[in-house]
């Protein structure tokens, strides 16, 4: 009888202890998430292979899930894989690329060099640039037309149909510079197709202006386009990118262009944003959201996305918690005001009219000189709210900023998830399971074939994909793509006016379990009594 009375102690003990005392004690019930081991996309034995920059899409009706990614060394493709069992397995799907057009990658910088879309229906949609690897031996990258497609898919990319959006030309000034094509399409009428573009040159000064910011428009399901508007004004601009709320309109944000001479600083890059109630035909005058930073490197990979439940406007990007933080001087080895990149996030509520305050989603923002690159951004049906990026936080060596831009150090892939339309953001999780050493592959080291991380979200789950070096060494420095998913408990649906994170139904059922074994002490209690007493 003893030992029954010291075990409903011990179950007590157990009980009490499980009873939230606080938001560590309840973050650990709320919703904790659960990263997949790492799963090698790309099956491609050649030794000197170079996948980079994915980009995700999840079939609404079928579930399958859809990588898009560019092999930027050898076959120079834009290549399809398709997974039925939730991202366990993949297959080859079919190419989008059409010939001549079979070089999707030329002079492989930044990307993206394909990205895709499912629509509620599950027809698939594409944009990318290619262009004729004839033209290589012969002309200066810049003169290289470059052309951008649109390609649809009834099958989750077994198949495609393609049609050119807009046609480059030989000798345009500039010309070369078509490319990270950009889409979104219209879910409420998958007739109207909207495909971004950069169109300018590579130099400094760009020959025939600043860069541009492109838009074309299709209204018949990405079957013709229209001629392509400017959305940049006469600073320039990168590539525009865009979304779709459920009234059907359109919401576009571009980074202002910012140019100057190698050793001075050019001016900040802000982001920009238009919209367009109209199906594209007439835009808003461009409206500046955040005062960006000076510097190349900084103000990068804007990214927007509406909540499906309430049409909020997400975007987010890289850069300097600081709008004034300035490169110093050359040879000045003091960096810690310049060298420091967050993932950056603000919300508007309101259609675009007004915006939210910018914040930082990366969890170790307060630590100087860590770098945070390319996020990208997913929100699910339910409305929950994902980022995933590359992190440097776990780096034993620095990621440097030379001449060239970005180079070495070794990062992970990390995410963060909101439920509550980026008001917060849970704590981060890393999802690589091995650190990605940057020392060798194409993510940087001059080639800068990179880009936001690829993910897309279900309610239950956040699938995540980037490019890795493991494969890889010195000598032939091979990068493939990895996929991990990361899964969800059930969202919680009410909060507690402490804020913290316990469904109600863990706080009840943790009650009532106690007073059962309130009770059932009690009753040991009584019947040890009773036997002594006999």
């Amino acid at each position: 009888m003893i030992g029954r009375y010291r075990l409903a102690l011990v179950a007590l003990g157990a009980l009490v202890v499980a009873l939230p005392a606080g938001a560590g004690a309840q973050q650990k019930l709320f919703d904790e998430p659960v990263v997949t081991g790492a799963v090698q996309v790309t099956n491609n034995p050649d030794q000197t292979r170079a996948h980079s920059t994915p980009q995700l899409a999840r079939n609404p009706v079928t579930g399958e899930l859809v990588i898009a990614e560019a092999e930027i060394r050898t076959k120079r493709t834009c290549d399809i894989h398709i997974s039925v069992d939730d991202g366990r397995t993949w297959f080859d799907g079919g190419s989008p690329m059409t010939k001549p057009y079979t070089d999707c990658s030329l002079q492989a910088t930044n990307g993206p060099y394909i990205t895709l879309q499912f629509v509620p229906d599950g027809t698939l949609f594409a944009s990318f640039f290619g262009s004729d690897p004839k033209y290589i031996p012969q002309l200066n990258r810049n003169d290289i037309p470059r052309h951008i497609f649109v390609a649809r898919s009834g099958d989750s990319g077994r198949t495609w149909t393609t049609t050119m959006a807009y046609e480059g030309k030989e000798n345009d000034p500039g010309i070369g510079g078509s490319r990270r094509a950009q889409l979104s399409v219209d879910n409420a009428n998958p007739l109207n197709v909207y495909v971004g573009w950069q169109k300018g040159g590579f130099s400094v000064p760009a020959p025939g202006g600043p860069r541009k910011s492109m838009l074309s428009v299709s209204h018949d399901g990405g079957r013709t386009f229209g001629p392509p508007l400017e959305m940049s004004d006469g600073r320039g601009g990168g590539q525009p990118r865009t979304a779709v709320d459920s009234k059907g309109v359109v919401h576009a944000i571009f980074a202002a262009d910012a140019f100057g001479a190698p050793t001075v600083d050019p001016p900040p890059r802000p982001i920009l944003y238009r919209r367009s109630v109209d199906q594209g035909r007439t835009w808003s005058a461009a409206q500046e959201i955040d005062p960006g930073n000076a510097g190349f490197s900084f103000n990068r990979r804007q990214l927007i996305a509406i909540d499906p439940k309430t049409d909020a406007l997400y975007v987010t990007w890289h850069g300097n918690t600081n709008p004034k933080a300035k490169r110093p001087p050359v040879g000045d080895p003091s960096t810690p005001a310049f060298d420091d990149r967050e993932i950056l996030f603000r919300a508007s509520t309101d259609g675009g009219t007004t915006w939210g305050a910018s914040k930082a989603v990366n969890d170790d923002a307060p630590k100087p000189n860590i770098q945070h690159y390319d996020p990208g951004i997913s929100v699910a049906p339910n409305g929950r709210l994902d980022l995933a990026w590359y992190d440097f936080r776990n780096s034993p060596t620095p990621e440097n900023e030379g001449p060239g831009g970005n180079a070495g150090g070794m990062n992970d892939v990390y995410a963060a998830s909101s439920y509550d339309g980026g008001a917060t953001f849970t704590k981060n999780v890393r999802v690589t399971d091995r650190i990605i050493d940057r020392t060798i592959g194409v993510w940087s080291n001059n080639s800068h074939s990179q880009t936001s991380v690829a993910i897309i979200s279900s309610d239950t789950t956040t699938y995540v994909a980037w490019q890795d070096s493991r494969n890889g060494n010195a000598v032939n420095n091979i990068e493939d793509i990895y996929f991990a998913a990361i899964q969800h408990g059930p969202p919680v649906e009410k909060r507690t006016a402490t804020g913290d994170d316990v469904p109600g139904w863990v706080v009840v059922g943790a009650a009532a379990a106690v007073g059962m074994g309130l009770t059932t002490l009690l009753a040991l209690s009584v019947s040890r009594r009773r036997t002594a007493a006999v």
